[in-house]
């Protein structure tokens, strides 16, 4: 009975953004979940190769690198954050229904550089809704419970989505996957109506903001000194993870026999595992500390990247053991989310989106191409890679960022 009035003690404490925001993250990631495992399998029955998806997205980095710097000076300097998510809401609408109606690679292709537009001036504004919506305090908890939420909700739809996938015609018909996106587009329709008519103007200071975009970058690494090192650990993980991740699926139907209810049961697996985790890896973390519990995610995280190695053709039910794995990895990680979130100050968000996003970008060019390249001598060495980073890359990488001595989001 206590964890359950603690639990209703927390949730009516908590401001009308942060609850609307989970209501919107729960139902988006419930029907995005539809497409998750199937995007790129889809990419290919349109008619692209391996290298394709790599160039495409290679090409959603530049676009994004070009819009970093200017998205980041606008989200700092427009007056509602509020009708700046509203009006990015609005224009990123048609994007899961164009997908749908792709009929050649060229015309997904496009719409993939939408996407990548139009995200560039939305996103950081839901991370701004979302950062200020809580204190400090409540940050682990809230993200727990963001999880479990969002979990509970995610749960079924990798299956709903292999059902309708089999039923229409299986993974070889490229008119199977069309209704995932169709579904996907209603449900975003009517989520973002309901956060137009509910969502309030979040509360930050302003600073004030020298045009001169070298002087500002300076600036917020004088004041904020351990952001080189995020940025640092940024743009190394990306280059790790755009390698491999536009051919993971590929990897798992083609070359591991993965059926589309293996494929469903992978998000199922990854998402219960995170649902049971949540709240004991979140008690853990405030016991253990939340960079401990990073260290350790790091190491899971590398066994998680063997398991599609080991996992022979004969039996692609064992890749679910990956996707147990990297839950379990992401589970021990959520302390660290909330040591990076408090560490930027809320005034400099649009700014340090700007820069990381400007660099992650530019390094998401090389990294996709380079991924197909490794693809072509040999699938398997993408996953050795990522065995690498995880142990000698990302943990020594984490060490160098120091403690941060300030609250910054109250």
């Amino acid at each position: 009975m206590k964890l359950i009035d603690e639990a209703f003690s927390f949730w009516r404490n908590q401001s009308v953004n942060f609850k609307l925001m989970l209501f919107r993250n729960a139902i988006l990631t419930l029907f995005n979940n539809l497409t998750a495992q199937y995007t790129s399998i889809y990419i290919r029955k349109l008619g692209a190769t391996p290298q394709d998806i790599s160039y495409l997205e290679s090409a959603a980095s530049f676009v994004t690198m070009i819009l970093a710097i200017p998205a980041g000076l606008v989200i700092d300097r427009v007056k509602s954050i509020r009708k700046l998510y509203i009006m990015g809401g609005l224009i990123s609408l048609p994007i899961s229904l164009l997908k749908g109606l792709s009929t050649s690679f060229q015309m997904f292709f496009t719409t993939r550089m939408w996407e990548s537009i139009t995200t560039r001036f939305y996103w950081p504004t839901i991370e701004i809704i979302q950062i200020s919506s809580i204190t400090n305090r409540d940050r682990v908890k809230g993200l727990v419970t963001s999880n479990m939420f969002i979990s509970t909700l995610g749960l079924v739809a990798p299956l709903i989505a292999a059902y309708i996938i089999t039923s229409l015609g299986g993974l070889e018909n490229v008119d199977s996957y069309r209704p995932l996106f169709y579904i996907q587009f209603i449900a975003s329709f009517f989520i973002y109506i309901i956060i137009v008519w509910k969502l309030k103007e979040p509360e930050m200071k302003r600073s004030q903001i020298d045009l001169n975009i070298f002087q500002n970058f300076k600036e917020m690494f004088r004041e904020v000194p351990g952001l080189k090192w995020i940025l640092l650990l940024n743009c190394v993980n990306t280059f790790f993870m755009q390698m491999r991740f536009p051919l993971i699926q590929i990897y798992f139907y083609e070359i591991k026999n993965a059926d589309a209810y293996i494929l469903g049961l992978q998000s199922t697996v990854a998402t219960a595992v995170s649902l049971i985790l949540s709240v004991p890896m979140g008690s853990l973390t405030d016991r253990v500390g939340r960079r401990k519990m990073a260290y350790l995610s790091q190491i899971v995280f590398a066994i998680c990247v063997l398991m599609p190695i080991l996992t022979p053709s004969t039996n692609p039910e064992f890749l679910l053991l990956y996707n147990f794995f990297s839950a379990m990895g992401s589970s021990m990680e959520v302390g660290w989310f909330a040591f990076i979130q408090e560490y930027i100050p809320l005034e400099m968000r649009g700014r340090w989106a700007g820069i990381s996003t400007m660099m992650t970008a530019l390094i998401g060019i090389p990294a996709p191409l380079i991924g197909g390249i490794i693809w072509n001598i040999n699938p398997d060495y993408h996953w050795y890679l990522g065995f690498v980073y995880y142990l000698f890359i990302a943990i020594p990488l984490m060490l160098m960022i120091p403690e941060n001595n300030n609250n910054n989001v109250n």
